[in-house]
């Protein structure tokens, strides 16, 4: 799913939440996977349709942000 497709998904209420993960075996960076009802999930992708990844956790939440106009909690796992 790109940017302006969970934009569109989020105004019209299909999307539930957000989650924020480290690339598995890296570490090094995040990844944003989008909840929506029924239990469908997507990950955020790039143009060229590819995982984006972002450098810091920050920058994700700024995402969550920019598709949801707040972003009101955040919830960490270890």
């Amino acid at each position: 799913m790109q940017l302006k497709q969970a934009k569109e998904y989020f105004s019209l209420g299909i999307i539930t939440g957000f989650e924020i993960s480290r690339v598995a075996m890296r570490g090094d960076a995040w990844t944003l996977i989008v909840s929506g009802k029924e239990g469908r999930t997507w990950m955020l992708e790039t143009q060229l349709g590819k995982t984006r990844e972002f450098a810091s956790l920050d920058t994700a939440a700024g995402v969550v942000e920019d598709i949801a106009g707040r972003l009101t909690s955040l919830i960490v796992r270890t």
